[in-house]
């Protein structure tokens, strides 16, 4: 341990190391080292998902572990504690399973096996999409009004042969969005859905320009004493941020 009590934190696999005055939580340490642990339960001890393993760097014992709920004697004897319930004491190397990273892609074996997905996660297969439309605009010898404009775009980029369908809002501004954009725009479309399993596709909204590289969505999980809120790119299938 260096000076007036201030402990090397050194965290694997991600190699970061930094200095916390003895008492720092775990979780305050990785956080001050820029990595966000998974804490479902609010860091209350209770999920047992923030698990680490902690190693001293000179034999002792580096931390001390405020609850040990969620984990066996054996768990205790290989090294696990809690992060969100155990402070360093002198120098520690911790090791982070993978599992408990916030970043992550949700088709891992782990990841989905947790959450129980029925398949792996497909970005061209999931309920919500976006494409990118770059349509001709109106003229004298094409009149084609702009819903069927953007319907005949859709069948292309889809190979969806039948009609789509669209909400009144998105309807309203969609000749706005087109014409501002210089026709070219995104159109989210929502596909089969559990209310609607035979429903013709629909279109949700109209952005201006090319936005496909990212389409976001909030997963909320409710449990028995904690909500936890997802934020996920629905393009990538990775879990940006929780809280």
């Amino acid at each position: 341990m260096a000076n007036n009590d201030v402990c090397t934190v050194q965290f694997q696999p991600v190699g970061v190391q930094v200095e916390a005055p003895a008492g720092t939580l775990i979780i305050d340490a990785a956080q001050q080292a820029g990595i966000d642990l998974n804490i479902p339960c609010g860091g209350q001890g209770r999920c047992g998902r923030c698990a680490v393993v902690v190693r001293g760097t000179n034999g002792a014992d580096p931390v001390r572990r405020r609850s040990t709920l969620r984990l066996s004697a054996d768990d205790i004897a290989a090294g696990y504690a809690l992060a969100c319930q155990t402070t360093v004491t002198g120098d520690v190397e911790i090791t982070i399973p993978p599992q408990e990273r916030i970043a992550r892609i949700l088709t891992s074996d782990k990841t989905a096996r947790a959450i129980d997905l029925p398949f792996a996660y497909k970005p061209d297969r999931q309920p919500l999409r976006s494409y990118f439309l770059a349509l001709d605009p109106p003229s004298l010898d094409d009149q084609t009004d702009d819903w069927s404009r953007v319907q005949a775009a859709l069948r292309r980029a889809t190979s969806w042969e039948n009609g789509f369908a669209i909400d009144l809002p998105t309807l309203r501004k969609l000749g706005t969005v087109l014409r501002a954009a210089d026709w070219q725009a995104t159109a989210v479309v929502e596909w089969d859905t559990w209310d609607r399993p035979a429903g013709p596709p629909r279109v949700v909204d109209v952005w201006p320009g090319d936005q496909t590289r990212a389409l976001w969505s909030a997963a909320l999980d409710i449990g028995t004493t904690t909500v936890t809120l997802y934020l996920v790119d629905l393009v990538s299938g990775r879990v940006v941020a929780q809280a």
